[in-house]
């Protein structure tokens, strides 16, 4: 029976290396994922600490920024509503003239064009030429 006494320290001594080596282990594993998330920025802080400038109102620097990006915005949005409106009445004046051009064409029937209706043609696709132009035209905000 001593010889059973006398090895129940070593077993007892070699489980709590084993459990020692064990939470080391699994300690090790934790901090390598916890390392491996914080240089891909997936850790999640939740106590995270805000410093002061995150929460601070804009200075006049920055006041002035913003006032000029809404001053261009505005010029921007003013630009492309005059460009709509000039593109809207040349579009009319378009559609004016080709009617009556496309008339005056059918009444002449297989007889030749002549010189006025030419240049009416001219005056036509000029005027569409510039719709065209304004259409694709792009009013920059600075």
């Amino acid at each position: 029976m001593e010889n059973v006494h006398a090895k129940i320290p070593w077993r007892l001594l070699f489980w709590s290396v084993q459990a020692a080596l064990l939470l080391a282990l699994l300690s090790w594993f934790a901090t390598q994922l916890g390392a491996a998330q914080v240089m891909n920025g997936s850790a999640s802080h939740p106590n995270s600490i805000h410093l002061p400038e995150d929460s601070n109102p804009p200075d006049a620097n920055d006041v002035m920024l913003m006032n000029q990006n809404q001053i261009k915005k505005r010029d921007f949005d003013a630009a492309n509503a005059l460009r709509q409106k000039q593109i809207d009445e040349d579009t009319a004046k378009l559609l004016i003239l080709a009617k009556d051009f496309d008339a005056q064409i059918s009444k002449l029937g297989n007889k030749p064009l002549p010189s006025r209706l030419l240049r009416e043609a001219e005056v036509i696709e000029l005027l569409a030429h510039d719709v065209h132009t304004k259409m694709t035209l792009t009013v920059g905000g600075g």
